[in-house]
């Protein structure tokens, strides 16, 4: 019964060991995700000032609606809003060759350079997420914590990808809260209580024989 108790309490740190990484890498794409989204958002600010600063100019009526970044709720609203954000550069580009004394404007000079920083920014953080997300895929398709990562909670995380068309695409990802860990560690317990249980019982059984046996003995 010791040798049962000392075996359930290594695997429980074992186990142990494993979640807390798959739940350290699994932050560390969380982390990066969310950096994009933070990326994402300034440049949806950067591009609506662009926006206000054209009204003089007569043509921001034509410009594509924007989504204010309070409004970025998931990062689907997050990936739509930089498409328009896509548009409305382009928008602007266009109409600062039309109006020259739009594009020599201090502040859409200035905008224009957040912006220009904001991209190569963007492309690392890309680049930095991809990385979170090999590390934390190649972590969780390794032996042993393959057998059971999706079981509790960590499923593959997804790379930020471009589709054919050119669009950026960033799916959502999640990990275990809590809650199917603790229902893992429950059925590991009720299964540690039976064998524990089922052990006493074969112990007992044996006494039994045991000492029946000796009984016997004695009688003869």
């Amino acid at each position: 019964m010791e040798l049962l108790l000392f075996i359930t309490v290594v695997l429980l740190i074992w186990f142990a060991k494993i979640y807390n990484q798959l739940q350290r890498f699994g932050n560390d794409v969380k982390r990066a995700r969310a950096d994009i989204m933070a990326s994402l958002k300034k440049r949806l600010d950067l591009a609506g000032r662009l926006v206000d600063i054209t009204q003089s100019y007569g043509e921001h009526e034509k410009f594509t609606q924007l989504t204010t970044a309070e409004n970025m709720s998931s990062i689907t609203d997050a990936m739509v809003a930089a498409r328009k954000v896509d548009q409305v550069l382009n928008q602007v580009s266009s109409l600062a060759m039309a109006y020259p004394d739009l594009k020599a404007n201090a502040t859409y000079q200035q905008l224009m350079s957040q912006l220009h920083d904001i991209e190569s920014d963007l492309q690392k953080r890309r680049e930095g997420y991809n990385a979170s997300v090999s590390h934390y895929n190649a972590y969780r398709s390794s032996l042993p914590q393959t057998l059971f990562a999706s079981s509790v909670g960590f499923h593959e995380a997804p790379f930020y990808s471009v589709d054919e068309a050119g669009l950026e695409a960033l799916p959502d990802f999640k990990t275990d809260d809590g809650q199917m860990l603790k229902a893992t560690l429950q059925k590991m317990g009720d299964k540690a209580s039976g064998l524990v249980n089922q052990a006493g019982k074969q112990l007992n059984t044996a006494l039994a024989e045991v000492k029946g046996g000796q009984e016997g003995q004695g009688r003869q």
